[in-house]
């Protein structure tokens, strides 16, 4: 049996300041903008609640969701073979996360372990805590939904039934999307859905409770697909996924959204994705067409917002100008900044090589690298030397002010290579087709500019407005 552990007034003074420390860093640091969405579906503090959420980003899904409810600590499930050693277990329980045992990770006898655990994760649901379950059971590599587990409706009902059905255990719907899923700084989705009350199928579920444990995981599944982007199409994933990280662009401002604000373009995704020509030719000659493009971007080295910036040679020395000017305050940001920015990568790396569901780990391990451990041994670090070399004050106001150093350091860099990319576009571009470096270019530009004139006499302009 599987003992629950009980902080200590200390341990939840030490859990709370940890907590409110990593919302800090994934909020306000790690991701550029974080919209919560259907907050009015959440229910009032002390419900029992059950939070079932798509997965797809491994440890950034659950982070996304324990700093989205401010007023609520979420209980998460996470891979048991995290809880071997007591004292990594002992405090991994300590800040509300729970071991799930899988049996192809942990073997056929571990699932017995499970029995314990969701009777626990009960118990905290009928005290009116949250529990967050992804019924995908594996995070997906891909946007999209997989096949769910019915074990979240087990412990549910189970609680359920511990109360004599008399508590009013609510499934709450949720979705996360990212506008990428490994880099720095990117944008957030938080949405959540129309929750379903289990009372509604005690009754059902006290003679049927298969048929009501369907019922429920049909209805929830149904909510959390209609919310997301589900890519259903996975033999043309690649192509339906490039489409819409260009094309996209131009289709989400067509249909009257902001392409740069995420819910906007999420909804302009869904709709893009639903939309299927009548011609069954057309379109895979407009996948086909899409592999081209994104090989050969790849190839010049170059992205899709290139063919859309006009050659403005003045502007380009301009900013070319700026950065040479502000270079030095570059190198001053940068230290020690860029150790945090490189800490992740030896184990990012190994992530990488592995299988596909392995690489959505790396975003959270950046995450958890820099907050957990670089943030505070280097920055800590740093502050001691200068301390030594130089006068407290002034090296904790130096120290206060390294986050934003860093933040102007990534965005340097980011503003660089971008302006670098564009001046090689420009270019060759304008170089002959029998120079080497400007060899396909020409034909690229073209073959951009007629799929993107394929994709608008197919798709229609008037299924999503922004608004809806």
């Amino acid at each position: 049996m599987l003992k629950k552990k009980k902080r200590s007034l200390i341990g939840e003074v030490v859990f709370r300041v940890l907590r409110n420390y990593l919302r800090l860093c994934h909020n306000n640091m790690y991701y550029k903008n974080i919209y919560v969405l259907g907050k009015d579906n959440i229910p009032k503090k002390g419900t029992p609640l059950i939070i079932a959420s798509n997965h797809q980003n491994a440890l950034n899904d659950a982070l996304g969701v324990e700093f989205a409810f401010r007023d609520r600590v979420v209980s998460i499930f996470t891979r048991a073979d995290a809880f071997n050693r007591p004292f990594i277990g002992n405090f991994l329980r300590s800040i509300y996360l729970l071991p799930a045992f899988r049996i192809d990770f942990d073997g056929v006898d571990a699932l017995k372990n499970n029995f314990d655990i969701f009777a626990e994760a009960g118990e905290r649901i009928l005290e009116g805590g949250s529990v967050l379950i992804f019924p995908e059971a594996l995070n997906q590599d891909k946007r999209w939904l997989g096949d769910f587990s019915l074990g979240y409706l087990r412990m549910a009902f189970d609680a359920a039934k511990k109360s004599d059905f008399k508590a009013d255990i609510k499934i709450l719907p949720l979705i996360n999307h990212y506008s990428n899923y490994f880099k720095f700084r990117e944008d957030m989705i938080i949405q959540c859905g129309e929750p379903v009350s289990l009372k509604d199928y005690y009754e059902l579920y006290q003679t049927k409770p298969r048929t009501a444990q369907r019922n429920v995981n049909a209805v929830v599944r149904q909510r959390i697909a209609d919310m997301m982007l589900n890519i259903t199409d996975l033999e043309n994933y690649e192509a339906i996924d490039y489409i819409r990280e260009t094309y996209g662009f131009k289709y989400c401002t067509d249909c009257g959204g902001n392409k740069k604000y995420l819910p906007d373009k999420l909804a302009s995704d869904k709709a893009l994705e639903a939309v299927k020509a009548q011609e069954p030719e057309t379109i895979a000659e407009i996948y086909s067409e899409a592999l081209t493009l994104k090989k050969n971007c790849k190839r010049f080295r170059i992205t899709d917002e290139n063919f859309d910036i006009p050659w403005k040679p003045w502007s380009l020395l301009i900013r070319f100008l700026c950065l040479i000017l502000l270079f030095p305050l570059f190198v001053v940001a940068s230290i020690p900044n860029i150790l945090i920015f490189l800490s992740p990568y030896p184990l990012t790396k190994k992530f990488k090589a592995g299988n596909a569901h392995m690489t959505m780990f790396v975003g959270g391990i950046r995450f958890a690298v820099g907050s957990l451990l670089a943030f505070p041994v280097i920055y800590g670090l740093f502050f001691a030397i200068e301390t030594y070399l130089w006068n407290w004050w002034c090296s904790l106001l130096h120290l206060i002010c390294l986050p934003s150093l860093g933040l102007f350091a990534w965005t340097y860099r980011k503003f660089f290579i971008g302006l670098k990319r564009e001046w090689r576009f420009h270019v060759r571009s304008k170089r002959s087709e029998h120079e080497k470096r400007g060899q396909g270019l020409k034909e690229t530009i073209t073959l951009r500019k007629t799929l993107f004139e394929k994709l608008d006499k197919i798709l229609s302009k008037k299924v999503w407005r922004k608004g809806n």
